[in-house]
């Protein structure tokens, strides 16, 4: 009869406990001091600079790239800085059309990863991919499949972390060349 009484009151208590723990965390996930914490972590962290890159109101995205390019640094904080500033990149839509053409042809011609230790023109392929993938969004388009698998075979070499022959690089052309396959028919 003991036990009987004692899993009761052990209900009766561990229950409400519950209860509150859940009601805490539920609180703590909309509250505004929470929301407004985790608005401002969110801002530090993507206003953080990345690189020292001396910038004019009148430079171009090409006198941007040269400069990240000339920078003393590791390839992924070069890679790092050219996505921070092409994120804020204001690109046209003449821009976008460009950009796209240009790594097409580049993609058809085998030149894109044909220079990999070239700083500037690798930089200028992922500038140009990542601000028309940007431009599309999660948008489901053949010539948005075309860039992002372009923006990460780019990357991957640039950063050293695949070779041009690997197994992900080629998979990533497979793709692009489905991609492409759709955008010319």
């Amino acid at each position: 009869m003991d036990k009987i009484k004692a899993l009761k009151m052990l209900k009766l208590t561990a229950i409400p406990i519950i209860i509150m723990i859940f009601c805490m965390i539920g609180f703590w996930d909309i509250s505004p001091e929470y929301k407004a914490n985790k608005e401002k972590m969110t801002i530090t962290y993507e206003e953080k600079p990345v690189a020292k890159v001396e910038s004019t109101e009148d430079a171009t995205w090409q006198t941007k790239v040269k400069e990240v390019a000339s920078l003393n640094s590791t390839s992924s904080k070069k890679f790092d800085t050219i996505e921070a500033y092409a994120k804020k990149y204001p690109a046209t839509k003449t821009e976008i059309k460009e950009f796209e053409d240009y790594m097409k042809a580049e993609y058809k011609n085998k030149k894109y990863l044909a220079d990999v230790q070239n700083n500037e023109y690798m930089l200028e392929n992922i500038f140009k991919a990542y601000v028309v993938n940007r431009y599309y969004g999660e948008e489901e388009t053949p010539i948005n499949d075309f860039v992002f698998g372009f923006y990460q075979n780019v990357n991957y070499t640039f950063k050293g972390l695949e070779s041009i022959n690997s197994h992900a690089i080629k998979y990533n052309e497979r793709q692009m060349n489905k991609a492409l396959a759709s955008i010319e028919h």
